[in-house]
């Protein structure tokens, strides 16, 4: 039988929890934010350290579904007690692979992070599928090159196999489903956001608006820079620091509320030489890292035709893939659902059983 620990009591973790039982693997600890539960007994957190606790426990693997409410700390360290001890580890939270990712490089191959990005939509796999040669040592959950860091440690280090490639993806299906609401014309942009949260699909904090937009759009930034420093990046990480912060003024979410059905975010990279320049809405991002040009913003869809074609509907996420010189290489787009437990917990599990075959 197959042991695992859960860290988180959310609805992921419940659901989890719940998944887990019914297909026979045995959840030996769930561990809260104030309590832990092991051996049929509640403890105290501070009753047993984490360390200690996977010692004891001996699990062959452990979900981690908690909330980003730091920078990902809580959650690095987390993933480095597990990593350190050879437990591989399944995440769907985003600070972690964010903010440290050049802290966690060395534990790559033992990280399931599917679920950080895409939500159901799987789209980082697709991602290594289509841009990393199938030659290529399949470690971990993906094909993943292994060499050595700078440090001297054996990183698990992503090669993009491909030149003159465009990524175009709508990663938050919060955002996606408020403003594509609005463009049905059913829905003011208030009233999508007011059943937005009322579906839970909202950022923690959320409870106007104002708060919704601003809670994704600093979602949207972390998971840039996760899709980003786990499939793209060969030396150099970004973190959202690097990116700045997207948040919109009272204002500028007024303004935007009367274009609010001509506008989707959409992150954009590109490793062509000249990629091309396109116009946001107040409140975008755009860098340079290696040979990859990155942009982020609300993207005008009227007369954007390659954008109308692939463009999700509701709570959908999607990417779109422009291969080779002038597009020569053809297009590919992948889409699915964004968000919600059931959707998150099922890649999260794909992951596990991932892991634990290659591992």
């Amino acid at each position: 039988m197959i042991k695992v620990g859960i860290i988180g009591t959310g609805g992921i973790a419940k659901c989890l929890q719940l998944r887990l039982q019914n297909i026979g693997w045995s959840v030996v600890f769930l561990v809260r934010r104030k309590t832990y539960s092991f051996n049929g007994a509640e403890h105290a957190r501070n009753k047993m350290a984490i360390s200690d606790l996977l010692d004891e426990a001996n699990p062959d693997l452990v979900f981690l579904a908690i909330s980003t409410l730091d920078r990902g700390e809580e959650a690095k360290n987390y993933i480095g007690h597990c990593a350190r001890k050879g437990i591989p580890v399944v995440t769907c939270e985003k600070g972690a692979l964010a903010y440290h990712a050049e802290a966690l490089k060395p534990f790559f191959g033992l990280i399931g992070f599917t679920a950080t990005v895409g939500g159901g939509t799987q789209l980082i796999g697709y991602l290594h599928d289509r841009l990393i040669p199938a030659s290529e040592e399949r470690v971990g959950v993906y094909s993943l090159t292994q060499r050595p860091s700078e440090d001297g440690t054996k990183g698990l280090i992503p090669f993009v196999n491909r030149r003159h490639v465009e990524i175009h993806a709508v990663i938050n299906g919060t955002l996606n489903f408020v403003f594509d609401e609005v463009a049905r014309g059913g829905r003011t942009l208030g009233e999508a956001c007011d059943e937005a949260m009322k579906l839970g699909y909202a950022e923690p904090g959320a409870k106007d608006a104002l708060s919704l937009i601003n809670g994704e759009l600093r979602d949207v930034v972390m998971k840039t820079c996760v899709l980003f420093n786990t499939t793209l990046a060969r030396n150099e990480f970004i973190t959202p620091s690097k990116l700045g912060a997207i948040e919109l003024a009272p204002r500028q979410l007024e303004e935007l509320n009367q274009k609010a059905a001509d506008y989707r975010f959409v992150v954009s990279f590109s490793n062509r030489t000249a990629p091309k320049k396109r116009s946001f809405f107040n409140g975008n991002f755009e860098i340079a890292v290696g040979e990859w040009h990155i942009q982020g913003g609300f993207r005008q869809t009227h007369g954007d035709t390659d954008l109308a074609s692939w463009l999700p509907g509701g709570v959908g996420n999607a990417v779109h893939i422009i291969e080779g010189e002038l597009g020569s290489g053809g297009k590919y787009t992948l889409s699915g659902p964004g968000a919600g437990h059931e959707a998150t917990t099922t890649v999260m599990q794909n992951d596990a059983e991932r892991l634990l075959k290659h591992i």
